[in-house]
């Protein structure tokens, strides 16, 4: 079974080109490593329609929950070295922020907004 599931911040805004979309997904850890590291950087690629939504409603700093397969590649560069890699292939993806997304959204009143979303705060959260 190859499944994925994950919670973060896109790190950066999606790249689009041939109807894929490729994007980084941050993950704070609840941890510091030993290296001060405390967030993972996870290759994202979103084909056909999902990746026009994707590129459409989501830019840098917008949460998301993702899930999706892993895919490991192999190449050739040009001097013959080969080169593995792997990302994650997103099949459904949830916008998790509580702000509206690249105006596609409709416009909410302040009042309606607040009532709409959920009393956590992000404060709360751990990412």
């Amino acid at each position: 079974m190859n499944n994925y599931s994950a919670i973060g911040r896109i790190a950066m805004d999606p790249k689009k080109g041939n109807g894929v979309v490729n994007s980084l997904l941050a993950i704070k850890r609840i941890y510091k490593s030993s290296d001060n590291v405390d967030t993972d950087f996870v290759p994202l690629t979103i084909f056909g329609h999902q990746a026009d939504n994707f590129d459409r409603l989501t830019k840098e700093g917008d949460r998301v929950g993702i899930d999706g397969s892993v895919k490991t590649s192999k190449y050739a560069d040009e001097n013959g070295e080969v080169h593995y890699g792997w990302s994650v292939v997103v099949n459904h993806f949830y916008l998790l922020s509580s702000k509206p997304h690249n105006d596609a959204s409709p416009k909410l009143s302040d009042a309606t907004f607040t009532s709409l979303s959920p009393k956590i705060k992000d404060s709360d959260l751990p990412f």
